[in-house]
């Protein structure tokens, strides 16, 4: 486990674990997970922003997204599916690697997400525990930058709140 700010990551067999505490309610940090307009503003590293997003948030509903790198072709597509959505304390939805036409990439890991927002005071702890298929895909996934990625996402998930709570 390995412990920054004010965040944790975990993994444990094929789940990777972030925690994180935020300085807003709870009520307005699930918001933030639940329309483009918030997202646009701060899902994705700061090189890798969200530049395309369209978001059906209901149960059985889809968000389809698409983060843009910082040479030309970069490009990262997903693919998200919700199973559950209890306002304002959970998110669970199944993520995809996927494509501008919606095509789920086999080849690469899919995650079964949880997000659990759970009120402290006048802050927000939010936990995600993403599983996937097994350690080596959880390997792959830390090899190809996602701490680093998530980290500086939240990162941007907070100076947001700060712009959103003015």
């Amino acid at each position: 486990m390995s412990k920054e700010k004010n965040q944790t990551v975990e993994t444990n067999d094929n789940e990777i674990i972030f925690t994180r505490v935020f300085e807003a309610p709870r009520e307005l940090v699930f918001e933030t997970y639940t329309t483009c307009k918030h997202l646009m503003n701060w899902w994705g590293p700061r090189e890798w922003p969200l530049n395309y997003c369209k978001m059906d948030f209901r149960e059985g509903g889809s968000w389809h997204y698409c983060m843009k790198g910082p040479n030309p072709d970069d490009e990262s597509w997903g693919l998200a599916f919700y199973k559950e959505i209890v306002d304002p304390e959970k998110i669970i939805y199944n993520d995809h690697f996927s494509d501008k036409k919606r095509s789920v990439n086999t080849e690469m890991p899919s995650f079964d997400t949880i997000i659990t927002f759970t009120p402290l005071a006048d802050k927000t702890e939010v936990k995600v525990v993403s599983t996937v298929g097994s350690k080596e895909e959880v390997a792959k996934l830390i090899e190809m930058g996602m701490i680093e990625g998530f980290t500086e996402t939240w990162d941007r998930l907070d100076e947001h709140l700060v712009v959103v709570q003015k």
